[in-house]
């Protein structure tokens, strides 16, 4: 994202894919003040940091502590899917996917 072409004060809110932001443009960004704030639900790094308890580790990531360490910035793990109404289609979707398979029919979702 070219932080430069948005108005000074900007909010950025991403959440679909890591990859759109550039995170060290997203740093110098905040640090400059051109953006205002910035929330995250996905970061392009993010496996090696969610998901599993590091309370008690020294985090590796450097670009991702950075902007934890910014008032206007929020990071979250992504769980954007994880309302009651997605588990409820994913549930429905893989029991008609096993119900599909175990009467022998081809199913919507099969992967060759």
């Amino acid at each position: 994202m070219t932080f430069a072409l948005l108005p000074p004060g900007a909010f950025v809110i991403n959440t679909s894919r890591g990859a759109l932001i550039d995170t060290e443009a997203a740093v110098a960004a905040v640090k400059s003040g051109r953006l205002g704030g910035l929330a995250l639900d996905v970061y392009e790094e993010e496996a090696e940091l969610f998901f599993e308890d590091h309370s008690s580790d020294i985090i590796q990531d450097d670009t991702f502590m950075r902007l934890l360490s910014f008032p206007n910035v929020l990071v979250t793990s992504h769980q954007a899917f994880f309302t009651r109404e997605a588990m409820q289609n994913i549930s429905a979707t893989t029991m008609g996917n096993l119900d599909d398979f175990a009467a022998g029919r081809q199913t919507p979702n099969q992967v060759a």
